[in-house]
């Protein structure tokens, strides 16, 4: 069998490479074996244009932003399947000073802002005694359901292999890429935060565990908006419950629940929460990111046809299309990748 390139994982940075790959009819093999505590499984999707303590424009949103509900709305009609939810997301002021601080850095031409309030409109289900902003170009992804569906189209395609792929069997010569009975001329590594893949284990990786609970409200929240201060609170499409998270933990990598994690959501759900609420579930996921917390994306230093596409971190779902697109055309079109993502920054790390 030959192919273009291999494609090492089926998360939410493979798809978008992927589609993209699809775009330059390429063609390719995905190695993918089942993980169902993957970060892409459990996580909530959330894309966010304001984010942190301060209420920061996220990094890169006039770039990101647009593409991204371009890139799922396009892929929801190629797949017949509904996946990308907008909805806005309002961020309440925690005091007065937060409020006064807001208001006058308020850009009154941010496309990002909706509408911002100096008193409470939502205080039957939340605490927003000061008011709060409101974000347009907001919502969440539903990644289970997508990745499902677009593994579906794989298979039926004959593109997916349901089988993890062996590092030491993989021979990588100058020309081409040969792994069993399949000859590549390239390979991308998609393959996520705990891989240990020989080819660049050199990274500086910096693994983010995260949890979330499940929950049952006594009734129901606004179906159009998502409420986020210290924790999101986000329906699920398929489910009668919300999630709410979500955690950070760098030294206990491992894909079980902790009851610190569940206290820290409680105490932040229970100071935004006006209603009564019933624990369903607790799960846990494995972020795949960077010290840095920029995306690993790129070359490797001497394998020239040897890629990775990997370490979006919490906020994936906004970078995956816009890299993607970029990276892709990195290798066709030789673009340029955007010097913060490029793996080229941690060259000097790398012997041989």
């Amino acid at each position: 069998m030959k192919v273009d390139f291999i494609i090492v994982g089926h998360g939410l940075a493979s798809v978008a490479v992927i589609e993209h790959l699809i775009k330059q009819d390429a063609s390719f093999i995905v190695f993918s074996d089942e993980n169902p505590n993957s970060s892409s499984k459990v996580a909530a999707g959330l894309y966010n244009p304001v984010t942190g303590r301060k209420m920061k424009q996220t990094w890169m949103a006039e770039q990101l932003f647009p593409y991204l509900e371009e890139f799922y709305g396009g892929l929801e009609k190629s797949l017949k399947a509904k996946f990308l939810h907008k909805k806005a997301i309002y961020r309440p002021f925690l005091s007065l000073e937060d409020q006064n601080d807001w208001m006058a850095k308020q850009n009154t031409n941010n496309q990002f802002i909706k509408d911002t309030f100096t008193n409470s409109q939502f205080s039957e289900f939340i605490s927003d005694e000061f008011g709060g902003i409101l974000l347009n170009h907001s919502g969440f992804l539903d990644v289970s359901t997508m990745l499902d569906r677009h593994k579906e189209k794989l298979i039926d395609n004959k593109q997916l292999t349901k089988e993890k792929l062996e590092y030491e069997k993989l021979i990588v010569n100058e020309s081409q890429i040969n792994y069993k009975e399949i000859e590549s001329k390239k390979i991308i590594f998609c393959d996520g935060p705990l891989s240990r893949n020989p080819f660049f284990e050199w990274l500086p990786t910096a693994p983010v565990k995260g949890e979330i609970l499940h929950i049952k409200t006594e009734k129901p929240l606004p179906d159009d908006l998502i409420f986020n201060r210290g924790v999101f609170l986000v329906n699920n499409p398929h489910h009668d419950y919300y999630r709410v998270g979500a955690t950070y933990e760098w030294k206990n990598l491992d894909y079980q629940p902790t009851e610190k994690a569940r206290k820290q959501l409680i105490d932040k759900l229970d100071d935004l929460l006006q209603l009564k609420y019933q624990i369903l579930d607790q799960v846990a996921g494995i972020r795949p990111a960077s010290k840095d917390r920029r995306p690993l994306i790129g070359n490797h230093p001497e394998r020239k046809n040897v890629f990775i596409f990997n370490g979006l971190g919490t906020k994936g779902v906004s970078l995956a299309p816009y890299f993607a697109r970029q990276f892709v055309n990195s290798i066709f079109n030789f673009e340029k990748l955007n010097d913060e993502v490029n793996i080229n920054r941690y060259y000097p790390l790398y012997s041989n």
